[in-house]
């Protein structure tokens, strides 16, 4: 078995283990009623809701899909600097990031009412919409000009407030940067709740996206693939002749 010491080395070591455990644990509360046919079970009760229709669901969405491509920003921010401030590094960056997505799933969800409830648009063609707009958004350059400046963070202070103000702020750049690049394509989960098929899809994509060493070169398959999802959820068009 391993020591607490050794325990605590590898945490060091992997600052972004715990983390990465989350998004296991984020997965695993999606997948798991599906496996047991609960199908749609966390619901999509948010059509009815004008603002804040499921925190926490929205919360695990964004732990399960974005979450994983901020661990390695999240990692080289916190090897960067002394090793009793590693975990406290990971946890205020990844915190502060989720809290970025939270404010916008409040808007794009309070938007999916409005356009729904409010303006009287057929909720049926919201989806296929925003899937549309998130394949020309692959295609911009102002898309990957986010991308890349996801890649650009800067060293923090050694320790204190100093360091935790820094910490903050990286974290805060960093989500906004990364709300330019994956907006249209959240905004469409927002709309689709717990359509797993595409929730896992657009997962592979903007991690792979954030991992990539050239993922500009992801844009023409990226929107190809984001395409033929907005086609196919279409109405009607899995339906039986």
């Amino acid at each position: 078995m391993i020591g607490a010491a050794a325990f605590r080395r590898r945490l060091w070591r992997h600052p972004e283990a715990t983390a990465a455990g989350v998004v296991v644990l984020a997965w695993m509360w999606l997948l798991v009623p599906t496996a047991g046919g609960a199908g749609s079970a966390h619901g999509s009760e948010h059509h009815a809701m004008p603002v804040l229709p499921s925190t926490a669901g929205w919360l695990v969405m964004v732990a399960a899909m974005m979450l994983p491509g901020a661990l390695p920003a999240a990692r080289e921010l916190a090897l960067g600097g002394p090793w009793s401030r590693r975990q406290r590094t990971t946890v205020l960056f990844l915190c502060v990031y989720v809290g970025v997505w939270a404010a916008f799933g409040a808007v794009a969800h309070a938007a999916a009412w409005l356009a729904e409830r409010g303006l009287g648009i057929d909720a049926a063609f919201v989806l296929p919409g925003l899937l549309a707009a998130a394949a020309l958004w692959q295609l911009s350059p102002w898309k990957w000009r986010a991308v890349r400046a996801c890649h650009r963070l800067r060293p923090l202070p050694p320790r204190g407030v100093r360091a935790d103000a820094a910490c903050a702020g990286a974290a805060l750049r960093y989500g906004r940067w990364c709300v330019a690049s994956c907006w249209p394509v959240m905004a469409a989960m927002a709309t689709a709740s717990t359509n797993l098929w595409l929730m896992v899809m657009l997962t592979v994509l903007v991690t792979a996206e954030k991992l990539a060493a050239q993922a500009s070169r992801l844009a023409g398959p990226g929107a190809a693939v984001v395409a033929g999802a907005a086609v196919v959820v279409l109405p009607g068009w899995m339906a039986p002749g």
